[in-house]
């Protein structure tokens, strides 16, 4: 073994290999965020929100743990240019191996167990999925790797003074770090008090035992317990149960039922490994410093330890297709680019009911709704997360924006606001109702708020323009639709939060809207999802009368031939149908009829290749769907 040990130290340079693997995990990990998870990244920087403004600091400042709060949401600003949201994030993950190996004196044989808590802290946050619309604590995305450095920061600094302050410093320290650095300033008194107790055992004399690792560790825990409790005297924003929590992610509570949700528990694991590691490197401080034999058990030891952090991370990346499709079509739709939402809904087997309302918001875009519509995947997959998710939460403000319900759009833009506190989404969401509901004053009450976010002044400023021209909103191509949408009433009633639901069942009302071709398309569209004949017809007459076409689009001729089947009574002679698709119809009942005894869901794999991108095929074979 150790002939083995010695040619790899002469074939290896320790050093270098450790630069070699951190080099590769910097590479693997900006790449993957930037490029594989860049559309979450930007929808991260849209659920955040940061001001160069002095009443945005001192709110802030409202909790504890505001500063950590308050630079983390600084930090998520620049991901709204993914690669360099991604590279500062890389950046701080290299800080905290630089300091782990320095605080704790680890040497490069050891390297790699300083690479450990890069791989928890990369885990932390990609594991989060949907909990992007509900963690409250702002700069969450950031905020556990800075509260890592604080800790290790602080530690470095506690070994370096002599063990008669050890006490002093850790009553200074939290006293004052508390307010600054919630959970993580309590956290790190107490790693400050474990190694203290570690290099007092070591040095085995019994007064410094007494007096320095026993007292520390009492004094260090009373504080750990105390400081937050009076602390709570001072701030009014937050219940008793979380003030020694203050900085950790809010996810520990079902927001259905305020229980604990047994089903969270896989979130926290890595904060547990991450805290109980750190511990851990407390209680053998400077035991990896010396040099030891390598030999076939060293190198074995090291590379399991690198594989299952590698795993750790595989597994706990959260790769729901939906999730990553739903983001890429929102960062679309802020650029209007409706092709490409479209085409991002092919990329799925089943989609959720939010990618197959942002597919039929673009079709209606771009025009070709009649043709493409049901050319897609269809369905309602369940959204994986451990909370009721609505999509008033997440794409829900959106939709109600592009379908001309501006009111709904303000309300719920507020509303999350209220919850969540105010994001960039929000406020964009809120401009741009305000300004379609000719309400200027307030939407220029949020653009001057919008303005000093460095990012998005920009766009702040490009809105700012329709407030003294708003004669041009009219002639603005990204208003278009959403003001051909605004012919039905938009009065604030109840929607349960059920933003499909409410919208397709509003939209194909009958209203008299003989001068919004858009609004008849879309009713026409919503009549069809609801596989209503009797909304279907009326919808139908004010499309054709609005319309002068040469040809109607095939999943209405579709919608025609089954409809009428259905109800012999209605006259259908005088549309014109093409004979390809009045034949396909022929073909597809008769198809029915060979599988005559199957049930529908027994019949739906064989009918899927020949007839799956018909109406026909959704009519009866996409069922149980479950708008939300």
């Amino acid at each position: 073994m150790k002939n083995i040990g010695e040619k790899f130290i002469k074939k290896y340079n320790m050093a270098s290999v450790n630069r070699g693997l951190l080099a590769l995990f910097c590479l693997v990990t900006w790449l993957l965020l930037s490029f594989y998870e860049s559309a979450l990244l930007q929808r991260v920087d849209a659920q955040s929100l940061f001001l160069f403004d002095g009443t945005f600091f001192e709110r802030s400042m409202r909790v504890p743990a505001g500063f950590l709060g308050y630079v983390g949401s600084f930090l998520t600003q620049f991901m709204y240019y993914p690669a360099l949201g991604a590279a500062v994030f890389v950046a701080l993950l290299l800080i905290v191996y630089m300091l782990v190996r320095r605080v704790f004196r680890i040497s490069d044989r050891w390297a790699v167990l300083a690479m450990v808590p890069m791989f928890l802290l990369l885990s932390l946050n990609t594991q989060l999925g949907y909990w992007i619309y509900y963690l409250k604590f702002p700069g969450y995305w950031f905020v556990p790797v800075i509260g890592t450095i604080v800790v290790l920061l602080a530690v470095w600094l506690f070994d370096r003074a002599s063990y008669k302050w050890h006490i002093p410093v850790i009553v200074a320290w939290t006293i004052l770090g508390y307010p600054l650095f919630g959970f993580y300033a309590l956290f790190a008194s107490l790693c400050m008090a474990v190694l203290s107790l570690s290099l007092a055992i070591r040095n085995g004399n019994r007064m410094r035992l007494v007096f320095d690792g026993v007292a520390t560790v009492v004094v260090a825990l009373a504080l750990i317990i105390e400081v937050p409790l009076v602390c709570y005297e001072y701030y009014n924003s937050m219940a008793v149960e979380f003030v020694h929590t203050a900085g950790l992610p809010s996810y520990h509570w079902d927001i259905r039922t305020d229980h604990f949700n047994e089903s969270i528990i896989p979130y926290w694991l890595p904060y547990i490994l991450l805290f109980a590691y750190i511990i851990l490197l407390s209680v053998i401080y400077n035991r990896l410093s010396s040099r030891v034999e390598i030999d076939k058990r060293y190198i074995v030891v090291n590379s399991l330890l690198l594989t299952a952090s590698v795993l750790f991370s595989y597994f706990y990346w959260y790769s729901n297709d939906n999730f990553r499709i739903e983001n890429k079509q929102d960062a679309a739709m802020w650029e209007s680019d409706w092709r490409k939402v479209a085409d991002y809904a092919r990329d799925t087997k089943e989609p959720s009911r939010q990618i197959v309302m942002n597919k039929n918001i673009a079709l209606l875009n771009l025009g070709t709704a009649g043709d493409e519509m049901f050319t897609y995947p269809d369905g309602s997959a369940m959204i994986d997360a451990p909370m009721n998710v609505h999509l008033t939460h997440t794409g829900g403000i959106m939709s109600y924006y592009c379908y001309g319900k501006f009111n709904f759009a303000y309300r719920w833009s507020v509303e999350n606001a209220v919850e969540m506190g105010w994001k960039v989404e929000y406020l964009k969401h809120a401009i741009r109702s305000m300004l379609l509901q000719h309400e200027y004053m307030i939407a220029r009450r949020y653009i001057e708020i919008l303005k000093k976010a460095p990012f998005h002044r920009k766009w702040a400023l490009h809105y700012e323009q329709f407030l003294d021209n708003p004669e041009r909103i009219a002639k603005e191509r990204e208003f278009f639709v959403p003001l051909q949408m605004c012919k039905y009433p938009d009065v604030l009633d109840v929607d349960d939060s059920y933003v499909e639901a409410y919208l397709i069942k509003e939209i194909p009302m009958g209203y008299t809207l003989e001068n919004s071709p858009v609004y008849n398309e879309a009713a026409l569209m919503s009549s069809l999802v609801r596989k209503d004949a009797n909304m279907f017809w009326p919808n139908l007459a004010r499309y054709l009368y609005n319309r002068k076409l040469k040809r109607l689009p095939t999943h209405y001729q579709e919608a025609v031939l089954l409809f009428s089947n259905l109800n012999r009574n209605v006259d259908v002679s005088q549309l014109k149908i093409d004979n390809s698709v009045r034949m396909r119809f022929n073909s597809f009942m008769q198809a029915t009829k060979r599988y005559k005894g199957m049930k529908e869901e027994q019949m739906a794999p064989y009918m899927l290749k020949d007839y799956g991108r018909t109406y026909w095929y959704f009519y009866f074979f996409v069922r149980n769907i479950k708008t939300n």
